[in-house]
């Protein structure tokens, strides 16, 4: 028979999973709802700047989830302890590194990923609209190309930096999160 503490633990991953798996179906909803909108009627700059936005936001928060899991907390207890600003979140956001990750990584991350890729599905029908071309399927190719290079090189490079830099960014995710707490 499972003792209590363990049995609490699968309650709270199952309590998790069913977070994150709201979290992500809600968030999916809204930007894709919203990339929808925001290029219903764009321009191919318009379309371009909001698959970039996407790809950027995905690398961005990706770092962010990386930098947390190698930061250690004895740097930022100390800063903390010397009330830098935003070293309190930061110390929370490392003591909470594996949900802070699943958030970042895998919720915002993984949905940026599929949204940008249906953006880019936009963003080539407007590009084979401006140039009269039927080839649609040639730059709908390229495009998606395009986006998984951007994504999966800036996601490479922005995980080399997180590891290298990672208290100087959990630090700065913690100032961000300290702002917006007040």
């Amino acid at each position: 028979m499972a003792s209590p503490r363990r049995a609490g633990g699968k309650k709270k991953t199952y309590q998790w999973v069913l977070t994150v798996f709201f979290l992500s179906f809600g968030m999916s909803m809204l930007m894709s709802w919203s990339s929808s909108a925001a290029l219903a009627r764009a321009s191919v700059v318009i379309a371009g700047l909001t698959v970039l936005l996407l790809v950027t936001l995905g690398i961005v928060t990706d770092m962010i989830g990386v930098a947390v899991t190698s930061a250690s907390q004895a740097p930022l207890i100390s800063m903390a302890s010397k009330k830098v600003p935003g070293a309190r979140q930061a110390l929370w956001l490392t003591k909470n590194a594996d949900r802070v990750s699943s958030i970042c990584n895998d919720v915002v991350g993984d949905i940026c990923g599929v949204v940008s890729g249906a953006a880019g599905t936009t963003l080539a029908l407007r590009v084979a609209e401006m140039m009269g071309s039927a080839s649609s399927f040639y730059i709908g190719i390229v495009v998606a190309g395009l986006i998984a290079a951007l994504t999966v090189g800036g996601k490479a490079a922005a995980k080399t930096i997180a590891i290298k830099s990672s208290h100087r960014i959990v630090l700065f995710a913690g100032r961000v999160l300290a702002f917006f707490r007040k």
